[in-house]
């Protein structure tokens, strides 16, 4: 109970108040009081506000034409743990740092209320891709090597470059163009190649431009121009008379052609590449099967393997002896000798088109019993690079030459298949294959065409 001497004196009691009546104290509990309500009350109308702005956040993603501010940035909120809410600048400024601390802990959050990822996972992302990037060159490069090594099975050829009959002229107007000569000799064992004639001679043009390979068969028995020594004789006799060098001479001379590179291959590399792939899938002609029967013996004499008859014409898997057999007949009874070329380019392209699409551990079993076979003076990096072109590239188109020729018998009564004329052919062969209209041969091809004519009688 307070004393009388206060009654009255309400406007400066404190003065008056004597130590004993604790009424200091008293005023404390009330003033830390009323800062408590203070403080609740200003912490309600912040959380009112909080909520007040996702509301608002909320009915402007139903409605995109809304006010929006872009300064907005997204908090939980304490009450509503993961919640987004609102917080722009200046309310950043009016947390206390426990809060901003909080607010740094939580997750943050886009300004469409999405989680955003944390960036340690996008950059374990990052290095996770990086790491299989490496791997796949690693495994690439493993397998150039492996590939490259390989290559080196195969054989050496020697060939004189400066001695490849190759005009100045052709050089600059088939600078797009690469010619392989693929020479398929009737020898069995590669030692005695060099002696050996070439049963095919294809040519293998490959168009860096368009990426297209076309095969250029040259028919055997074709009557040329060999050299200064040998003079004119059919095409398949010039490797056993001079060798390889002299047989892209002839084809360069006599045709405009930029051969520099040759792959030498005999008849048993290529029965055991198409043992090797399965067989490979041919359509026999009626008219094929008598002489593929007849020489079917001759084959396997040669070259050893099974001597299987074919039974009956239409389309059918045929083995390596047979893929040969096939591919050397000299006639059928409905199309005589020409067809002998289109017959080998049928089966390197049916051989191509099954390595497309035999298993790669299969092809390095066939590589190691087929490449020690071969010969060729490309280096490893060109033989690489062809053979993924031969896998890239377009090999749909395909010709035998030449275009116009007739048989001719010379003067050692052997016969022959002279071009008619030597000139105009060539002038066809580069209008269809190399894009060169009006294309005017070199003065050599004119002066062996008048010679042929002169020889054969055609004109």
């Amino acid at each position: 109970m307070r004393s009388d001497k206060y009654n009255g004196m309400r406007g400066d009691h404190r003065r008056d108040t004597l130590p004993g009546d604790r009424w200091e104290e008293t005023n404390q509990i009330f003033q830390d009081r009323d800062q408590q309500r203070s403080r609740q009350k200003e912490q309600l109308k912040r959380q009112q506000r909080q909520d007040e702005a996702y509301q608002e956040y909320l009915s402007m993603r139903q409605r995109p034409d809304a006010n929006y501010s872009p300064d907005d940035s997204v908090k939980p909120s304490s009450k509503k743990k993961g919640k987004p809410i609102f917080v722009n600048d200046e309310e950043k400024t009016k947390l206390t740092r426990k809060e901003r601390k909080a607010l740094d802990r939580q997750d943050h959050y886009d300004k469409k209320g999405r989680k955003k990822q944390k960036k340690k996972k996008r950059r374990w992302a990052w290095k996770i891709i990086l790491l299989i990037i490496l791997l796949l060159i690693i495994a690439g490069a493993a397998g150039v090597l492996f590939v490259m090594g390989m290559m080196e099975k195969v054989g050496d050829l020697e060939i004189n470059q400066s001695n490849l009959g190759i005009s100045p002229q052709v050089e600059q107007d088939l600078k797009e163009y690469q010619n392989i000569a693929l020479l398929g000799v009737d020898s069995r064992d590669m030692d005695d190649y060099k002696s050996s004639r070439t049963d095919a001679i294809i040519i293998l043009s490959i168009d860096k431009t368009k990426e297209k390979i076309r095969q250029i068969s040259v028919y055997r028995d074709t009557y040329l121009h060999v050299n200064e020594k040998y003079g004119y004789d059919k095409i398949t006799n010039v490797h056993a008379y001079a060798g390889t060098t002299a047989t892209l001479h002839s084809l360069n001379e006599n045709m405009d052609l930029n051969i520099k590179e040759a792959v030498i291959v005999n008849w048993k590399a290529v029965a055991d590449a198409i043992d090797g792939l399965g067989g490979i899938e041919v359509d026999i002609q009626e008219s094929e099967i008598k002489e593929m029967n007849k020489y079917i013996k001759d084959t396997q004499k040669n070259i050893g393997g099974p001597k299987k008859k074919i039974k009956k014409p239409g389309k059918q898997t045929l083995n390596g002896n047979q893929a040969v057999t096939y591919a050397r007949i000299r006639k059928d009874s409905a199309e005589g000798d020409y067809r002998r070329n289109e017959r080998m380019k049928i089966v390197v392209s049916a051989a191509v088109d099954k390595a497309k699409k035999t298993n790669p551990l299969k092809l390095n079993q066939i590589a190691e019993n087929v490449l020690p076979q071969i010969k060729t003076n490309m280096e490893t990096n060109t033989m690489l690079k062809v053979m993924v072109d031969f896998l890239r590239y377009d090999m749909s188109g395909s010709t035998g030459w030449p275009f116009d020729t007739r048989g001719w018998t010379n003067y050692n009564g052997a016969w022959c298949g002279p071009p008619v004329t030597l000139e105009s052919n060539v002038k066809k062969l580069h209008k269809k294959y190399f894009g060169k209209k009006g294309y005017k041969p070199t003065n050599t091809v004119q002066e062996i065409s008048k010679e042929i004519s002169r020889r054969t009688g055609y004109y």
